[in-house]
Protein backbone atom coordinates (compact mmCIF):
# COMPACT_ATOMS: atom_id res chain seq x y z
CA UNK A 1 0.00 0.00 0.00
CA UNK A 2 1.36 3.07 -0.71
CA UNK A 3 -0.27 6.71 -0.15
CA UNK A 4 -1.51 9.11 -2.86
CA UNK A 5 -2.42 12.66 -3.72
CA UNK A 6 -3.93 14.63 -6.65
CA UNK A 7 -2.07 17.06 -8.84
CA UNK A 8 -3.66 19.69 -6.41
CA UNK A 9 -1.62 17.93 -2.85
CA UNK A 10 -5.72 16.46 -1.92
CA UNK A 11 -4.14 13.05 -0.19
CA UNK A 12 -5.96 10.19 -1.47
CA UNK A 13 -5.71 7.41 0.07
CA UNK A 14 -8.15 5.53 -0.51
CA UNK A 15 -10.99 5.29 -3.33
CA UNK A 16 -14.69 4.15 -3.00
CA UNK A 17 -15.29 0.07 -3.59
CA UNK A 18 -16.57 -0.38 -6.80
CA UNK A 19 -20.13 -1.91 -4.96
CA UNK A 20 -20.37 1.84 -3.03
CA UNK A 21 -20.20 -0.05 0.52
CA UNK A 22 -17.27 2.06 1.66
CA UNK A 23 -13.58 2.63 0.75
CA UNK A 24 -10.65 0.37 0.38
CA UNK A 25 -6.61 1.52 0.05
CA UNK A 26 -5.69 3.34 -3.52
CA UNK A 27 -3.96 1.30 -5.80
CA UNK A 28 -1.28 1.32 -8.60
CA UNK A 29 -4.09 1.03 -10.89
CA UNK A 30 -6.11 3.39 -9.39
CA UNK A 31 -3.54 5.50 -9.56
CA UNK A 32 -2.68 6.12 -12.93
CA UNK A 33 -6.53 5.87 -13.63
CA UNK A 34 -6.92 8.98 -11.72
CA UNK A 35 -3.26 10.79 -12.51
CA UNK A 36 -2.16 10.79 -8.87
CA UNK A 37 0.85 11.57 -7.50
CA UNK A 38 3.05 8.97 -5.19
CA UNK A 39 4.14 9.90 -1.54
CA UNK A 40 7.46 10.59 -0.69
CA UNK A 41 7.95 7.19 1.26
CA UNK A 42 5.78 5.40 -1.40
CA UNK A 43 9.22 6.26 -3.78
CA UNK A 44 11.64 5.81 -0.91
CA UNK A 45 10.23 2.51 0.11
CA UNK A 46 11.95 1.30 -3.43
CA UNK A 47 14.90 1.49 -2.33
CA UNK A 48 16.76 -1.28 -0.47
CA UNK A 49 16.08 -1.31 3.33
CA UNK A 50 18.27 -3.77 5.03
CA UNK A 51 18.25 -3.16 8.64
CA UNK A 52 14.65 -2.70 8.42
CA UNK A 53 14.04 -6.46 6.93
CA UNK A 54 16.49 -7.65 9.79
CA UNK A 55 14.12 -6.03 11.83
CA UNK A 56 11.55 -7.78 11.30
CA UNK A 57 13.41 -10.80 10.79
CA UNK A 58 14.75 -10.31 14.88
CA UNK A 59 10.55 -9.66 15.17
CA UNK A 60 9.78 -13.07 14.08
CA UNK A 61 12.25 -14.91 15.76
CA UNK A 62 11.43 -13.60 18.65
CA UNK A 63 7.92 -14.53 18.30
CA UNK A 64 8.46 -18.22 17.35
CA UNK A 65 10.73 -18.25 20.55
CA UNK A 66 8.38 -17.08 22.62
CA UNK A 67 6.13 -19.64 21.03
CA UNK A 68 7.14 -22.58 20.26
CA UNK A 69 5.20 -25.12 18.16
CA UNK A 70 2.86 -26.83 20.24
CA UNK A 71 2.19 -31.34 19.60
CA UNK A 72 1.19 -31.62 15.74
CA UNK A 73 1.27 -28.05 14.88
CA UNK A 74 2.38 -27.69 10.85
CA UNK A 75 5.21 -25.71 9.78
CA UNK A 76 2.64 -23.64 8.13
CA UNK A 77 0.46 -23.01 10.98
CA UNK A 78 3.56 -22.00 12.93
CA UNK A 79 4.39 -19.34 10.39
CA UNK A 80 1.41 -17.78 9.75
CA UNK A 81 1.65 -17.01 13.44
CA UNK A 82 5.24 -16.01 13.46
CA UNK A 83 4.76 -13.56 10.90
CA UNK A 84 1.18 -11.79 12.32
CA UNK A 85 3.00 -11.65 15.79
CA UNK A 86 5.70 -9.98 14.39
CA UNK A 87 3.63 -8.10 12.10
CA UNK A 88 1.50 -6.87 15.46
CA UNK A 89 4.28 -5.58 17.02
CA UNK A 90 5.96 -3.11 13.69
CA UNK A 91 1.97 -2.54 13.83
CA UNK A 92 2.26 -1.04 17.50
CA UNK A 93 5.20 1.02 17.01
CA UNK A 94 4.14 2.29 13.97
CA UNK A 95 0.57 3.68 15.94
CA UNK A 96 2.67 4.98 19.12
CA UNK A 97 4.89 7.06 16.59
CA UNK A 98 2.21 8.49 14.93
CA UNK A 99 0.74 9.64 18.59
CA UNK A 100 3.58 10.88 19.13
CA UNK A 101 4.10 12.63 15.75
CA UNK A 102 0.74 14.40 16.52
CA UNK A 103 1.07 15.10 19.91
CA UNK A 104 4.23 16.88 18.74
CA UNK A 105 2.23 18.87 15.79
CA UNK A 106 -0.71 19.79 18.29
CA UNK A 107 1.90 21.31 21.06
CA UNK A 108 3.95 23.31 18.19
CA UNK A 109 1.00 25.03 16.74
CA UNK A 110 -1.74 27.52 18.58
CA UNK A 111 -3.96 24.31 19.43
CA UNK A 112 -4.59 23.64 22.87
CA UNK A 113 -2.49 20.01 23.86
CA UNK A 114 -3.52 17.66 26.70
CA UNK A 115 -1.06 15.65 28.23
CA UNK A 116 -1.79 12.29 29.00
CA UNK A 117 -0.60 8.65 30.26
CA UNK A 118 0.25 6.53 27.45
CA UNK A 119 2.11 3.36 27.06
CA UNK A 120 4.82 2.57 24.75
CA UNK A 121 5.16 -0.19 22.30
CA UNK A 122 7.28 -2.68 25.37
CA UNK A 123 4.79 -1.89 27.66
CA UNK A 124 6.34 1.03 29.97
CA UNK A 125 3.79 3.82 31.00
CA UNK A 126 4.69 7.37 30.61
CA UNK A 127 3.35 11.00 30.32
CA UNK A 128 3.30 12.18 26.77
CA UNK A 129 4.81 14.90 27.62
CA UNK A 130 8.25 13.48 28.49
CA UNK A 131 8.22 12.44 24.52
CA UNK A 132 6.76 15.69 23.32
CA UNK A 133 8.39 18.78 25.70
CA UNK A 134 11.93 17.95 24.76
CA UNK A 135 11.14 18.78 20.90
CA UNK A 136 9.42 21.96 21.95
CA UNK A 137 12.56 23.25 24.50
CA UNK A 138 14.56 22.34 20.74
CA UNK A 139 12.67 24.85 18.94
CA UNK A 140 12.27 27.37 21.19
CA UNK A 141 16.10 26.91 22.08
CA UNK A 142 17.22 26.73 18.46
CA UNK A 143 14.59 29.80 17.37
CA UNK A 144 13.40 27.90 14.81
CA UNK A 145 10.21 29.72 13.50
CA UNK A 146 7.41 27.66 12.11
CA UNK A 147 6.39 28.94 8.59
CA UNK A 148 4.46 25.19 7.79
CA UNK A 149 3.21 22.60 9.93
CA UNK A 150 1.24 18.94 8.08
CA UNK A 151 1.54 20.91 4.97
CA UNK A 152 1.05 18.55 1.47
CA UNK A 153 3.83 19.87 -0.77
CA UNK A 154 3.97 19.27 -4.34
CA UNK A 155 6.78 18.20 -6.79
CA UNK A 156 7.72 17.21 -10.27
CA UNK A 157 6.27 13.73 -10.51
CA UNK A 158 5.74 13.10 -6.35
CA UNK A 159 4.03 14.75 -3.35
CA UNK A 160 3.84 14.67 0.29
CA UNK A 161 3.24 15.81 3.86
CA UNK A 162 6.07 17.36 5.55
CA UNK A 163 6.31 17.63 9.78
CA UNK A 164 7.49 21.57 9.73
CA UNK A 165 8.84 24.31 7.47
CA UNK A 166 10.81 26.29 8.80
CA UNK A 167 12.98 29.80 9.33
CA UNK A 168 16.27 29.65 11.35
CA UNK A 169 18.84 32.50 12.09
CA UNK A 170 20.65 32.04 9.20
CA UNK A 171 19.47 29.16 7.03
CA UNK A 172 15.56 27.36 6.15
CA UNK A 173 14.37 24.46 5.48
CA UNK A 174 12.52 21.14 6.42
CA UNK A 175 12.14 19.11 9.80
CA UNK A 176 11.20 15.85 9.82
CA UNK A 177 10.43 13.67 12.96
CA UNK A 178 11.53 10.07 13.94
CA UNK A 179 10.18 8.00 16.55
CA UNK A 180 13.15 5.68 17.29
CA UNK A 181 14.25 2.45 19.94
CA UNK A 182 16.99 5.04 21.24
CA UNK A 183 17.56 8.69 20.42
CA UNK A 184 21.27 8.55 21.37
CA UNK A 185 21.80 5.95 19.09
CA UNK A 186 19.99 6.83 15.65
CA UNK A 187 20.27 4.52 12.67
CA UNK A 188 19.91 7.50 9.64
CA UNK A 189 19.29 5.75 6.40
CA UNK A 190 19.95 7.30 2.94
CA UNK A 191 16.21 7.70 2.33
CA UNK A 192 16.10 9.94 5.48
CA UNK A 193 18.37 13.00 3.52
CA UNK A 194 16.18 12.48 0.21
CA UNK A 195 13.15 12.81 2.07
CA UNK A 196 14.20 16.03 3.59
CA UNK A 197 15.62 17.19 -0.17
CA UNK A 198 12.66 16.13 -1.83
CA UNK A 199 10.20 18.29 0.55
CA UNK A 200 13.02 20.76 0.11
CA UNK A 201 12.82 20.87 -3.97
CA UNK A 202 8.98 21.00 -3.68
CA UNK A 203 8.31 23.74 -1.45
CA UNK A 204 11.32 25.91 -2.49
CA UNK A 205 12.30 25.29 -5.96
CA UNK A 206 15.74 24.03 -5.87
CA UNK A 207 18.24 24.23 -2.48
CA UNK A 208 20.56 27.37 -2.34
CA UNK A 209 23.39 27.41 0.43
CA UNK A 210 20.53 28.94 3.21
CA UNK A 211 19.11 25.51 2.65
CA UNK A 212 18.97 22.97 5.70
CA UNK A 213 16.99 19.93 7.15
CA UNK A 214 17.04 18.31 10.43
CA UNK A 215 15.80 15.34 11.26
CA UNK A 216 14.63 14.66 15.06
CA UNK A 217 14.55 11.79 16.77
CA UNK A 218 12.94 10.81 19.62
CA UNK A 219 13.47 7.79 22.12
CA UNK A 220 10.42 5.56 22.76
CA UNK A 221 11.62 2.95 24.42
CA UNK A 222 15.65 3.22 26.11
CA UNK A 223 16.60 6.33 27.30
CA UNK A 224 12.95 8.12 27.36
CA UNK A 225 13.28 11.73 27.17
CA UNK A 226 15.74 12.13 25.07
CA UNK A 227 16.03 13.65 21.48
CA UNK A 228 18.59 14.58 18.85
CA UNK A 229 18.62 16.71 16.06
CA UNK A 230 21.11 15.78 13.28
CA UNK A 231 21.53 18.38 10.92
CA UNK A 232 22.05 18.45 6.79
CA UNK A 233 23.62 21.56 5.33
CA UNK A 234 23.19 22.49 1.80
CA UNK A 235 25.86 19.94 0.19
CA UNK A 236 24.55 17.38 1.83
CA UNK A 237 21.09 18.08 0.82
CA UNK A 238 21.98 18.73 -3.13
CA UNK A 239 23.33 14.73 -3.08
CA UNK A 240 20.32 13.64 -1.86
CA UNK A 241 18.73 15.65 -4.10
CA UNK A 242 20.22 13.89 -6.97
CA UNK A 243 20.22 10.81 -5.57
CA UNK A 244 16.24 11.08 -4.95
CA UNK A 245 16.00 12.04 -8.76
CA UNK A 246 17.65 8.79 -9.67
CA UNK A 247 15.11 6.80 -7.15
CA UNK A 248 12.13 8.91 -8.72
CA UNK A 249 13.21 7.39 -12.27
CA UNK A 250 13.57 3.82 -11.21
CA UNK A 251 10.31 4.06 -9.59
CA UNK A 252 8.14 5.25 -12.47
CA UNK A 253 10.40 2.70 -14.88
CA UNK A 254 9.79 -0.35 -12.50
CA UNK A 255 6.07 0.56 -12.17
CA UNK A 256 5.67 2.00 -15.77
CA UNK A 257 3.87 5.18 -14.69
CA UNK A 258 5.24 9.09 -14.93
CA UNK A 259 2.76 11.38 -13.51
CA UNK A 260 3.75 14.97 -13.87
CA UNK A 261 2.51 17.96 -11.00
Amino acid sequence: MGHWYTKDGTPMYTVPKADGSGDRDTTLRDAKKLGLLPSVTTITKALAAPALEAWKTRQALEAAYDSPPAFGESVQDCQKFWLSKAEMAGQKRMEFGTKIHDSIEWALSPAVWYDERVETPIGEIHNLSAFVNPVVEMFSDNKWRIVGLEQVLVGQGYAGKTDVIYIGQDEYGIIDFKTTKDATKPFIPATYKMQIAMYHVAEHGGIDDKAAGYNIFISTEENVGAVKAVRYDAEELRKAWKAAQGLIAAWQYENDYYPEA
